[in-house]
C-alpha cells in the first residue's frame, strides 16, 4: 500500500494527462486491523465503485485479495459459533462470493437519458502454497468466467505480464467472436486458436527436449519451437514502461499475430522444399518481426505491408541460395 501511495501520484494517465491518483480510490484494511473491518472492506469498495458506475463511468475494481477476505469471514463465523464448512470456512462462502462478483456488469442508469456505466471486478486469489484446489479458489472459479494464472517462474524470468498461457482461460471467447470479426478481423479467432495450439504443442515438445535435446527434433518441430518462442517473447511479453509498448491496439495485435504466423507458414513450405531450419531461424527479418511491437500506431499499416513483403523475399532468397 505504501508503494501504491508513493508511485501512483507520479504515474500519468494517458487519457487525461493528469496524475493517475486523481482517478483512484483506495480502501486499505491491513491484517492487523479488526476482523470486522477486513470483512467490510470488499463491500465498501464495490459500493463506491457502483456509485461511480451509476454516474456513467467505467470502473475497474481490484480486490486484493478475496482469500484474505474469506479468512476474515471464517474468523467471524468461528466467533459466532456457526457450523464450519470445508477447511473451516463458513457454509455460505460460495454464496457470499457470488453476491460480490454478480454486482459487476454494464448498466443503463435511470435519470439522465443515455447514461451508461460499467463495473469490472478483478479479484485476486492467493491460496496458501499456490494450491487452487482449496475452497476459496474453487468457489471463485465456479462463479467467474475468466482466470488469469500468475506464474512466479515467469516473473523470475522477467516475463511480464507473468500470466501463464496454459493455465489461464476465458469462457467469453466464443461470445466475443462476432465482435472481433466485425471490429478487428475475420481471422482473429482463427489466429488465436492457432497460437494456443502452438503453445500447447511447445509444452509437450519441451518434455522431449529435456530428455534428448533440441537436435533430436525434426525440422518441423524445431520450427514450431521457434514460432512458440516468437509468440512468447514478441507477442505475449509486454514492456509496460515503454512509451509505445505500454498500450497496443487490437489492430496492431492482429498484425503481430499475422506476421508471426506468416513467417511460420512460409518457413514450413520452405523446409519442405529443402531449406535449412538453422538458416531460417537466424534470418534478420525475424528480429524485425520482434521489433514490430515498438512501432507507433500510426505506422502499423505501412510497416505490416513492408514486413509481409520482406518475409516472403527473405525466405525466397534463402531457398534460391540453397538450390544454388
Amino acid at each position: 500500500m505504501t508503494d501504491v501511495l508513493n508511485e501512483f501520484p507520479e504515474l500519468i494517465d494517458p487519457n487525461t494527462g493528469k496524475s493517475l491518483m486523481e482517478r483512484t480510490v483506495l480502501i486499505a484494511n491491513t491484517s492487523d486491523m479488526p476482523v470486522a473491518a477486513r470483512e467490510a472492506s470488499v463491500y465498501t469498495g464495490i459500493t463506491i465503485a457502483e456509485y461511480y458506475r451509476d454516474m456513467g463511468y467505467s470502473v475497474a475494481l481490484m480486490a486484493d485479495s478475496t482469500s484474505r477476505w474469506a479468512e476474515a469471514l471464517r474468523e467471524m463465523s468461528g466467533r459466532l459459533e456457526e457450523m464450519p464448512g470445508d477447511e473451516g470456512y463458513p457454509a455460505y462462502l460460495g454464496s457470499r462470493l457470488a453476491q460480490f462478483y454478480e454486482r459487476a456488469g454494464r448498466v443503463i442508469s435511470t435519470g439522465t437519458e443515455g447514461r451508461e456505466g460499467a463495473l469490472s471486478v478483478i479479484g485476486a486469489v492467493s491460496p496458501p502454497g499456490g494450491d487452487i484446489s482449496e475452497p476459496v479458489s474453487q468457489a471463485t472459479l465456479r462463479i467467474v468466467k475468466v482466470f488469469w494464472g500468475l506464474d512466479a517462474n515467469l516473473a523470475y524470468q522477467r516475463h511480464f505480464p507473468a500470466i501463464n498461457w496454459l493455465t489461464s482461460y476465458s469462457l467469453y471467447a466464443d461470445s466475443l467472436a462476432g465482435w472481433y470479426d466485425n471490429n478487428v478481423s475475420a481471422d482473429w479467432m482463427k489466429n488465436r486458436a492457432r497460437f494456443m495450439e502452438i503453445l500447447n504443442e511447445e509444452a509437450e515438445l519441451k518434455e522431449i527436449v529435456k530428455l534428448i535435446g533440441m537436435d533430436a527434433l525434426s525440422a518441423k518441430d524445431r520450427l514450431l519451437m521457434e514460432t512458440a518462442r516468437s509468440i512468447r517473447e514478441d507477442f505475449l511479453h509486454q514492456l509496460a514502461f515503454h512509451e509505445v509498448d505500454t498500450y497496443t491496439s487490437l489492430k496492431k495485435q492482429f498484425y503481430m499475430m499475422q506476421l508471426i504466423l506468416n513467417f511460420n507458414d512460409e518457413a514450413a513450405e520452405a523446409i519442405v522444399k529443402g531449406a535449412d531450419i538453422e538458416e531460417l531461424s537466424t534470418l534478420p527479418v525475424r528480429e524485425k518481426i520482434g521489433r514490430f511491437k515498438y512501432i507507433e500506431e500510426n505506422r502499423t499499416d505501412e510497416e505490416f505491408a513492408k514486413l509481409s513483403t520482406e518475409i516472403s523475399a527473405a525466405i525466397a532468397e534463402l531457398l534460391r541460395k540453397e538450390q544454388d
